[in-house]
């Protein structure tokens, strides 16, 4: 039998202050997200000026990717058998050690692409911690009707890693260099560990008995998301998405940078998450129904639309508008996938499930980061270079130059993005994720909560 976990919140001041809580964690990841957000534009701008190419920016997400992604599963267990908070107050402490190394390793004159990646890497290890903390943080906090809104302002906070760091990153590097960019967040991520320590101290979490080793638990959690075929089915195509955009996040700086320098890159970023920022308030403030699925195959249809558009062009306003485009498909579709799969696991069991969800999930972003950077530099932008094999014939509409074939290479992908937007609704275990949310949400708004109680866990059989 599954089960599901159902939990109704009465109206009660531990509920208002599990509500304020999340509320400050929310505004520590925004903090600590705008930092982030700078020192990634900072090096991927740093990386392409010192070398000319492609392939080493690809390398250093790779570096700041593979750890985390690698270490996620295991990272999970341990948010399940220790203080979910203070594994986020650890999380953002430790990594700052990498941070704070690469900056000395500047100072000192060590810019090799090599040192930039051990740094990251180093830090990717302890931030492995994060995502699954964070998410089933909200779990702990809020209940399934408020879990579309909490989705909302997680992505309004990502926005803000897009919308706010591009453009002070640019500034930063253009009037004190990369070094300033570092200074910066490592400043965001002091005052993120503290922000995070208030709600550690005021919210004591409930001891966690451990009935199993380390590795059963592991196991335990393993076996639970192989016989779940919904959500190993919808991780699936969310790796194809993340195939997708893993090729936009690694090309779109090579390919701005040789339309316009810098600054203008920032700008453009900039506006372009305007769009992030106005879908997740709408997705806060209005919440988003229930026809996930729906959502899911509109949003990856248009965002490939987009992507195409955004390949065809030289211009740098049309490309602006076509990244505002993309990235207003993506709170949406991140907040569908995520209410999904969240109220189908029990709480015993989210760090765990939301660590491996977050592997193989991101497998895609390991695959487009491999193979992104040789692709571009080596097969597709040479087709459309002066002399190139393909000027004679697809020159004519997407264009020829240094990084034309990036432009071709956004094409392809935007076509794969809107396969999988006609596959999607047609997988009959994505439905039922779906029809048990509507399940779980009747049942949530149909059950009394007596007066004086706190929060009920309801346990319904399916």
């Amino acid at each position: 039998m599954m089960k599901i976990n159902v939990t109704k919140v009465a109206e009660n001041p531990q509920a208002t202050r599990n509500l304020r809580a999340f509320q400050l964690i929310w505004l520590t990841q925004l903090i600590a997200r705008v930092g982030n957000g700078m020192t990634a534009f900072g090096l991927g701008v740093f990386v392409y000026q010192e070398t000319g190419q492609t392939t080493p920016g690809a390398l250093i997400m790779l570096a700041a990717f593979l750890p985390g992604l690698l270490l996620a599963p295991l990272a999970g267990v341990l948010v399940d058998r220790f203080d979910r908070r203070l594994m986020m107050i650890l999380s953002d402490t430790l990594s700052a050690i990498g941070l704070v190394a690469l900056l000395g390793a500047f100072h000192l004159g060590f810019r090799e692409v090599w040192v930039i990646c051990a740094c990251v890497a180093f830090s990717s290890v302890f931030e492995a911690l994060l995502d699954p903390a964070y998410r089933a943080t909200v779990t702990d906090l809020l209940t399934p009707e408020q879990y579309a809104r909490a989705s909302g302002m997680t992505q309004l906070a990502a926005a803000a890693q897009y919308l706010i760091s591009p453009a002070v990153a640019g500034l930063v590097m253009v009037q004190f260099g990369i070094n300033a960019v570092l200074m910066i967040d490592v400043a965001t991520m002091v005052t993120t560990v503290s922000f995070t320590v208030i709600v550690w101290r005021t919210i004591k979490a409930e001891p966690k008995p451990v009935e199993q080793g380390f590795w059963e638990d592991f196991r335990s959690g393993l076996a639970y998301f192989a016989r779940n075929r919904g959500i190993v089915v919808l991780m699936l195509l969310v790796t194809l998405m993340t195939f997708c955009m893993g090729f936009l996040q690694t090309l779109l700086t090579p390919m701005m940078l040789d339309l316009a320098d810098e600054q203008t890159l920032g700008l453009v970023r900039s506006v372009a998450a305007i769009g992030m920022v106005v879908a997740s308030l709408a997705i806060g403030v209005f919440n988003m129904g229930n026809n996930h699925i729906r959502y899911l195959a509109i949003a990856l249809a248009f965002g490939g639309v987009v992507v195409i558009g955004l390949g065809m062009t030289t211009d740098v306003v049309l490309i602006g508008a076509a990244t505002f485009l993309f990235f207003m498909v993506l709170p949406p579709l991140n907040t569908s996938v995520e209410v999904l799969t969240r109220s189908w696991i029990p709480n015993e069991t989210q760090g765990k499930i939301w660590g491996l969800m977050g592997l193989v999930s991101q497998l895609g972003f390991l695959a487009a980061y491999c193979i992104a950077g040789p692709l571009a530099d080596n097969v597709f932008n040479p087709l459309l270079r002066p002399g190139g094999a393909l000027v004679d014939g697809l020159g004519g509409i997407i264009g020829v130059g240094q990084s034309r074939g990036i432009g071709l290479m956004f094409g392809l992908v935007g076509i794969l993005l809107i396969l999988i937007a006609v596959v999607t609704p047609r997988v009959r275990a994505i439905r039922v994720l779906e029809d048990n949310l509507k399940e779980q949400l009747a049942t949530s708004r149909g059950t009394g909560v007596h007066e004086g109680e706190t929060v009920e866990d309801l346990r319904v059989e399916v």
